[in-house]
């Protein structure tokens, strides 16, 4: 018969880890400090050091304490087992023994991982690998919708990249869908999760040296970067996705209502409430990370600048708006 430790007393400083995850680490020399809870005097003792190889007797011991739930790793140790947890993303929606922080790193981990390998390589069995850990993001907000507010309040700040870049507009948008849709669809939510994630792919067909640029882009220099809407869109459609959600956020993020913006100067109606919703979660989250010579802006700020350009929305720039100054969303 299975005997577990008591959750309560350990969950704090270590997570009980499952075979799965046992079995991903180096057989013989384990990359985390491993500890055995011991039923008779109700404590953890150290059954293994980190990198020190083991011998066979000690595996099979570990083996088995692990088969009965007993076998701990500290949570001191997140960011080991996060690399481990997030080339089985999946695991967030079956392991209750993580915390929404934990949660939080190993989804971000995962979708960086993917989203690098669909750049450094952009063929469909790469991307339909990068949708399955997304939809596994959605299903995580899906299952308990308040979890996006977590998310939004632990935004990636002071990082301008890319990967960084885009889990946060994944998260401001998918927050507005929620604040702003009364019934919030789980197709449409899976839909606008990729326009959002992937808003800046085309980004990855732009030279280096233009999206890395600190003075202001020349003209032919500004062409090639004001086309990346269109390169993305194209991208995806390679990948099969057709789906209007998807590619209206994508061509459509840098649109404004007045049009001002591109690719394609559309104004008004004329543009999609999704590509408007990009646009908001895109501006927001350049305001509040530094871009060469620009510094950022505290998350209020950049709300209330929002709210206050009548090219954005008000549906959107005004629940931003009010989740901060409410202290709904903490300002940093």
């Amino acid at each position: 018969m299975k005997k577990s430790a008591p959750k309560s007393s350990l969950d704090e400083e270590y997570y009980p880890i499952s075979h799965e995850i046992l079995s991903s680490f180096p057989k013989y020399r384990p990359s985390v400090d491993l500890f055995v809870f011991q039923e008779d005097i109700a404590q953890l003792y150290p059954i293994a050091v980190k990198e020190q190889r083991l011998t066979n007797a000690k595996i099979e011991e570990i083996s088995e304490a692990c088969k009965e739930g007993r076998l701990f790793v500290p949570r001191s140790d997140h960011h080991i087992y996060v690399e481990h947890l997030a080339k089985q993303v999946d695991f967030v929606l079956i392991d209750s023994n993580l915390h929404d922080s934990e949660i939080k790193q190993i989804l971000g981990k995962a979708l960086g991982l993917r989203l690098q390998a669909l750049i450094d390589q952009p063929l469909l069995v790469v991307y339909e690998q990068l949708h399955a850990d997304l939809m596994v993001f959605t299903e995580y907000m899906w299952r308990d919708k308040d979890r996006i507010k977590r998310f939004m309040a632990e935004l990636y700040i002071g990082d301008d990249e890319l990967l960084a870049h885009s889990l946060n507009v994944l998260i401001v948008g998918t927050w507005l869908y929620f604040e702003t849709e009364k019934k919030p669809s789980r197709k449409i939510l899976d839909r606008i999760a990729q326009g959002l994630f992937l808003h800046d792919l085309g980004c990855s067909k732009v030279p280096a040296f233009i999206l890395n640029k600190k003075t202001p882009l020349k003209k032919d220099e500004m062409d090639k970067y004001i086309a990346h809407p269109r390169l993305g869109t194209l991208l995806v459609q390679k990948f099969g996705c057709s789906l209007d959600e998807i590619n209206q956020i994508i061509l459509q993020h840098h649109e404004r209502l007045d049009g001002s913006g591109y690719p394609n100067h559309l104004a008004g109606v004329a543009i999609s409430d999704f590509g408007l919703l990009g646009a908001t979660a895109d501006e927001f989250c350049k305001m509040i990370t530094e871009r060469g010579t620009i510094p950022r802006v505290q998350t209020r700020a950049a709300a209330e600048a929002l709210f206050k350009d009548q090219r954005f929305l008000a549906k959107y720039t005004g629940v931003l708006m009010s989740a901060y100054a409410s202290g709904t969303l903490n300002s940093i």
